[in-house]
């Protein structure tokens, strides 16, 4: 079962908001710096929160556009555990020097009326 829908992801610079923001849905994103390489990847139940986030923490600058977050939305087969699998296949081929470990690990996504 395919997640995600084949194709490149979705651009977005947060420094020059050229491209499209990312939605509050669930999905994959990567981030990459000024030379174009990936630097990051994740798994996420709302990725215009997580895009903050890593504003906040300084993994995606937004200084003079130097980093661009890339993303993909999941469909709604999707769950919390499938994108956490997707997430340490593509740590695994991508190798981003940001990401200090294998990936899965996050938290499960709170089911809705929990």
């Amino acid at each position: 079962m395919a997640i995600y829908k084949p194709g490149r992801p979705v651009k977005y610079n947060l420094g020059t908001e050229k491209g499209t923001k990312p939605p509050s849905k669930p999905g994959e994103y990567r981030i990459r710096d000024n030379s174009g390489q990936i630097s990051y990847v994740g798994e996420t139940n709302n990725l215009a929160r997580r895009m903050y986030q890593h504003t906040k923490s300084g993994k995606l600058s937004v200084e003079k556009g130097n980093s661009t977050f890339e993303y993909k939305i999941a469909d709604g087969r999707s769950s919390s555990r499938t994108r956490r699998i997707h997430e340490k296949e593509k740590i695994a081929k991508h190798n981003p020097y940001l990401n200090k470990s294998g990936g899965g690990e996050g938290r499960l996504a709170k089911k809705k009326g929990a």
